[in-house]
């Protein structure tokens, strides 16, 4: 359940990361948590490039840029971060992430727990 206080991590931080061109997505990066939570802190410490994310409950999934049909992923510009909410992970349920980014070498930090 997402709780009004600030960000707590309830898990290590993954760094999901794509090796090569823009807009190639990443491979698929396991999140786990200490204990059950549902929020995500997403963090794009990349000055110049623009990242769109994706967290899933299965580990068989493609994220897409939104440029030709709508997609889920979410974008997150340049040097920025955000708490979204999405699965819950925990010790014994993990939660899957992918990324694409503007330029080369994109990379995301995402950190389980809970609040805003």
């Amino acid at each position: 359940m997402a709780n009004n206080i600030a960000f707590q991590a309830m898990g290590k931080t993954v760094k999901v990361a794509v090796s090569g061109a823009a807009n190639t997505q990443s491979n698929v990066f396991t999140i786990t948590a200490d204990s059950p939570c549902n929020q995500y802190l997403v963090s794009n410490a990349d000055t110049n490039s623009g990242i769109y994310f994706q967290i899933s409950s299965t580990s068989s999934f493609n994220v897409t840029l939104p440029d030709v049909a709508p997609t889920y992923c979410i974008p997150l510009p340049p040097y920025a971060y955000k708490v979204i909410s999405g699965p819950q992970v925990s010790s014994g349920a993990n939660v899957y992430a992918r990324v694409i980014g503007d330029a080369a070498n994109a990379s995301v930090y995402i950190t389980p727990g809970e609040g805003l």
